[in-house]
């Protein structure tokens, strides 16, 4: 992931100024660490049916969180966070009055997010969720598009899960994928898009907007679409830049 490549990319496409702040979490005191620790914690979700409902929290889960935030390269191991509690935990908690309509504020985060669907009343992982602050989740990119049926169909025969991913290399995004940052400059115009004008997506399969659902879907959109973007939402980013 590079995230001067981003940045490059975003100030290009809209000309407006944009600046990369670090790491949300650094500065804070052992006691705001240990608070913040808490309050994730009590945001896993162990059953995507139910969510996070439990206030009590482990000693240990909550000794992992302190470990986390203090550590930039502390690695996750597939522990799902509720997405709109932490969102809102992020904008209450560590980015106090420093949030508003006038900045487009964007976080990547290594954690799995997710929210629940309104259709089956179950989470399901996102790779992003727009709003105040903005999050896109890295890992998110992997885990929440579907990749393709038969990939599915045949893991269910029993054939390992490596063997599969070698047979369908190259048609879904995969952990330190190299397409990882062209990937994501869709979706950081996305929530500059929902921050502009309220609507993150297109319908359009080959604008880089269009809500994907599927990893082929996804890797099309942001890599093989006929444009970056459609006419519409090009018209768009023409105004913005002049």
């Amino acid at each position: 992931m590079d995230l001067k490549d981003l940045k490059d990319y975003l100030q290009e496409k809209t000309a407006i100024q944009v600046s990369l702040k670090g790491n949300i979490f650094g500065g804070l005191s052992e006691d705001q660490v240990e608070m913040i620790a808490q309050k994730v914690a009590r945001l896993r979700i162990k059953d995507p049916w139910k969510g996070p409902l439990s206030e009590k929290t482990l000693e240990g889960e909550v000794a992992y969180e302190q470990e986390r935030i203090n550590d930039r390269e502390w690695k996750l191991f597939g522990i799902l966070y509720e997405g709109v509690l932490y969102q809102e935990l992020l904008r209450d908690f560590i980015l106090e009055g420093k949030l508003n309509d006038r900045n487009c504020t964007i976080l990547l985060t290594n954690q799995l997010i997710a929210t629940r669907d309104q259709d089956d009343l179950r989470y399901h992982i996102r790779t992003s969720l727009y709003g105040f602050p903005h999050i896109l989740s890295i890992p998110g990119f992997v885990s929440a598009p579907a990749k393709p049926r038969e990939f599915y169909v045949k893991r269910q025969m029993g054939i390992p899960v490596q063997i599969l991913k070698e047979e369908y290399k190259g048609r879904f995004l995969d952990h330190g994928d190299s397409r990882t940052t062209e990937v994501l400059k869709g979706y950081v115009m996305q929530a500059l898009f929902f921050q502009l004008t309220g609507d993150p997506f297109c319908e359009d399969q080959d604008c880089r907007l269009f809500n994907s659902h599927w990893q082929e879907e996804m890797l099309h959109a942001q890599l093989d679409g006929k444009y970056e973007f459609c006419p519409r939402h090009e018209a768009i980013l023409d105004k913005i830049k002049s």
